[in-house]
């Protein structure tokens, strides 16, 4: 229950071992939360089908965490897979960001807190254009993307926003490296702790 606005939120980047939690975070969207990640009221089927798709090479996904369970997710996707660890540095890349937060957790500054750890994480494996499409009633989430002044295009019936991610330094490269090992220290921990996945909690 989300009776309580002190919680503590926790957010770690999310490896194959998540896509449970991944996938369960979907399946609590209410119609209209699913209607602004995806542009429609999708299945369950497909967010099932989804979230087992997120975890490519090119795929970097962040879950925020409160009292243990996740309530928000982000997502930043690009074709290239330049955070693969065979990949070399690059610059002048492209990524699109996506961003979740179920209804009863809204307005707890899980959206920003995940926003700026996409941001931090794009400019470290060397992402320069970050790009959010969303439709035009998707309120909050133009709030917020106007909170990180991102420049807006219109497109039919959605809206596009862009952000130029800072260049990276090598505290914030090496950060980045550290926060990589204890998550995924952290999504291993917690994988053994759930045992066998079981189906949609």
């Amino acid at each position: 229950m989300a009776n309580s606005t002190h919680s503590t939120v926790d957010v770690r980047r999310l490896w194959p071992a998540d896509m449970p939690l991944f996938r369960d975070h979907l399946l609590r969207l209410d119609s209209r939360s699913r209607h602004e990640r995806f542009g429609g009221g999708m299945s369950d089927d497909f967010l099932v089908r989804y979230a087992q798709n997120c975890f490519g090479e090119g795929d970097l996904v962040f879950g925020a965490f409160i009292d243990g369970v996740m309530r928000g997710a982000a997502e930043l996707r690009s074709g290239e897979a330049i955070w693969s660890e065979q990949a070399p540095y690059q610059r002048h890349i492209h990524a699109e960001a996506a961003f979740s937060v179920e209804e009863a957790y809204r307005r707890r500054s899980l959206g920003e807190t995940l926003f700026r750890r996409i941001e931090q994480a794009a400019s470290n494996h060397g992402v320069e254009t970050i790009e959010i499409v969303c439709t035009a009633d998707n309120v909050g989430m133009l709030r917020l993307a106007g909170k990180f002044k991102m420049q807006f295009s219109f497109e039919e019936n959605q809206i596009a926003g862009r952000l130029t991610a800072r260049r990276p330094t090598a505290f914030s490269l090496l950060r980045e490296t550290s926060r990589d090992v204890m998550d995924f220290t952290a999504s291993v921990f917690d994988a053994r702790l759930r045992g066998p996945d079981v189906g949609a909690a």
